[in-house]
């Protein structure tokens, strides 16, 4: 087994820069065009399909991956697939130990990424993401690396009615018990992510929804979804500020900003 090194940039600060190691399975021969001597490679990753009982995990995973990569969040690279008729969502494979990835210790993480706690809860707000516990990240305790990943459940969650989802949502954080959450205790970082999750353009944004909804997120929502995550967008700060009491370690009294 290869690996093959990627650099993925994220953080607040243009300083913020890590690598991720992906898996190559297989090296080939070269491309034997162009003058930089490019070659084929094969390289690992992790694929899902939706199924009856959840009907929208590739749309949310294509969705949230296209806003998570981009915010520069550390997020593995994702496309679809298409086998026996069926599209599955990929990632890369960050997993270059092989085995099953330690659950992380939140209060370690929010401690050693103040900042970059703040976007990956923002992210999670914007995305209605209710399922971030402490085995749907990596964190990687030697280098600092973390990775997000498993984002089937956010997004436009099977069981209910799309619009009444969005209407639940409205105002709310939708991030349920979210382990990063309950563990911040400054707003060190909040104000730069406010930011670039409010510079996300307008067309990015439809685009992802319009991706998302061509792989299983109902077609007809399509423009009522835009609009919904738009307006969520603009108003990423009120919906936190105004839900202090949920971060249970925050200081007591208004936002200070830092």
């Amino acid at each position: 087994m290869q690996f093959l090194v990627v650099l993925s940039l994220y953080g607040v600060g243009a300083r913020d820069v890590t690598a991720s190691k992906y898996k190559v399975w297989a090296w080939g021969g070269p491309v034997g065009l162009g003058a930089t001597g490019s070659v084929f490679v094969g390289m690992s990753a992790v694929a899902k399909k939706a199924t009856p009982a959840e009907p929208y995990i590739v749309g949310n995973e294509l969705v949230c991956n296209m806003i998570a990569r981009a915010l520069l969040l550390p997020c593995p690279p994702g496309a679809l697939l298409q086998k026996n008729g069926d599209t599955y969502f990929c990632s890369l494979d960050f997993n270059t130990a092989g085995h099953a990835l330690p659950p992380i210790n939140p209060s370690t993480v929010v401690g050693a990424l103040p900042e970059l706690s703040w976007g990956v809860v923002l992210f999670d707000v914007l995305v209605m993401n209710a399922d971030r516990h402490p085995q749907n990240i990596s964190y990687n305790t030697t280098t600092g690396e973390l990775t997000l990943f498993d984002h089937s459940h956010a997004f436009m969650t099977t069981g209910g009615d799309v619009d009444q989802r969005m209407a639940n949502a409205k105002g709310q954080l939708m991030i349920g018990g979210h382990c990063l959450a309950a563990e911040l205790n400054t707003w060190n970082g909040f104000d730069g992510w406010v930011a670039r999750v409010k510079s996300l353009p307008d067309y990015y944004l439809e685009g992802a929804v319009e991706a998302g909804c061509a792989v299983g997120i109902p077609h007809a929502k399509k423009a009522t979804i835009y609009d919904f995550l738009r307006e969520r967008r603009d108003d990423i700060d009120g919906i936190v500020t105004n839900n202090k009491a949920s971060f249970t370690k925050m200081p007591a009294g208004p936002k200070v900003s830092p």
